[in-house]
């Protein structure tokens, strides 16, 4: 019973972490292709799309970026310490892409210039790279299970920290690939569809094949947290994503627009709770358990009815943003 609660927030706000790396990966995914559309073909037609699908939403997505932090310094203030102690590089290059991604995509509409316009769309396009790129390099520095040693600079670039950050990169380009070809089919734009299609399975295609990267990678570093991950309390999230990831490039490849997206989220929300649970009982393996890091009860009784506000009053709302949003009901008639 004393475990219950900081097991239950270490849930949230690993929940949270997932929530931020689906739904805002989609946006972060948004950005790449609009970074990789280029001037030429299709490219300025798929940037218009990307800017009516992201207009509505994209800021959203940050609400859960907060909760994890909230999370993590009231929750565990000794894993918040240490990490942003030893990792603050990885953190402050990926909130420096954050702020440099909206200002950008703020200023690209108001460019008076071809040029100002490009510079805008290079500076938004590199930061959606950079930002995933950061957040989850972090997340691999952690899982190392080395952020004590060493200087700073090889605590936070380390060869996890860049196979982590490899694959979120991989995981949002997947991800805003897959989103994208249902605003191509919402408004009515084949050719988009295409387009975005033939980009969700090849993004998934990479996916695969960095993910095995990475998997090597962790073998080699931390082979506990190998073996938990395909033996242990990760395997079925491993495994959840090793079977979506593929099915999905499937169903797109022969063009059954059927689940598509939802099967996009599982197959990348699966991902993060394979490394979480993996590293379960640890925050920091081989340093901080759970038990260690965990603040006293009336604060974790406190966290747990904060995100109960949270349940009841914000996630209704963004359900009824999204909802309306995939209804096409926020924007103009010109559009």
């Amino acid at each position: 019973m004393n475990d219950l609660l900081p097991n239950l927030v270490a849930l949230i706000l690993l929940t949270a972490i997932t929530a931020y790396s689906t739904a805002g990966g989609a946006d972060f995914g948004a950005g790449i292709w609009d970074l990789l559309a280029g001037n030429s073909g299709r490219g300025p037609e798929a940037r218009r799309l990307i800017d009516y699908a992201m207009a509505p939403v994209w800021e959203v997505n940050n609400v859960w970026l907060v909760l994890a932090i909230v999370l993590c310094w009231t929750g565990f203030p000794p894993l918040f310490y240490a990490t942003f102690d030893r990792l603050y590089p990885l953190f402050a290059l990926a909130l420096i892409g954050l702020v440099l991604r909206g200002a950008f995509f703020a200023f690209r509409h108001v460019a008076d210039n071809p040029r100002t316009h490009r510079i805008a769309d290079l500076v938004f396009g590199l930061s959606s790279v950079l930002t995933p790129f950061f957040f989850a390099a972090s997340l691999g520095a952690i899982a190392s299970g080395r952020i004590s040693s060493g200087s700073v600079l090889e605590a936070s670039f380390s060869p996890m920290s860049i196979a982590f950050g490899l694959v979120s990169v991989a995981a949002t380009a997947f991800t805003g690939a897959s989103f994208l070809v249902g605003d191509a089919r919402r408004y009515g734009s084949p050719d988009l569809v295409d387009y975005f299609r033939q980009r969700a399975v090849a993004a998934a295609l990479a996916l695969i094949l960095v993910g095995t990267v990475a998997l090597v990678v962790i073998g080699f570093q931390t082979p506990e947290l190998f073996r938990s991950m395909l033996a242990g309390p990760g395997l079925p999230f491993a495994l959840t994503t090793m079977v979506l990831t593929p099915l999905v490039a499937f169903v797109l490849w022969r063009g059954l627009f059927r689940w598509y997206r939802v099967l996009t989220v599982a197959a990348v929300g699966s991902l993060v709770f394979a490394w979480g649970f993996a590293q379960s009982p640890y925050l920091l393996p081989g340093r901080l358990t759970i038990a260690q890091a965990t603040a006293p009860g009336s604060t974790q009784i406190a966290l747990l009815a904060v995100t109960l506000v949270l349940v009841l009053v914000v996630v209704p709302s963004m359900g009824l943003l999204y909802y309306l949003d995939q209804r096409s009901a926020l924007e103009s008639t010109e559009h």
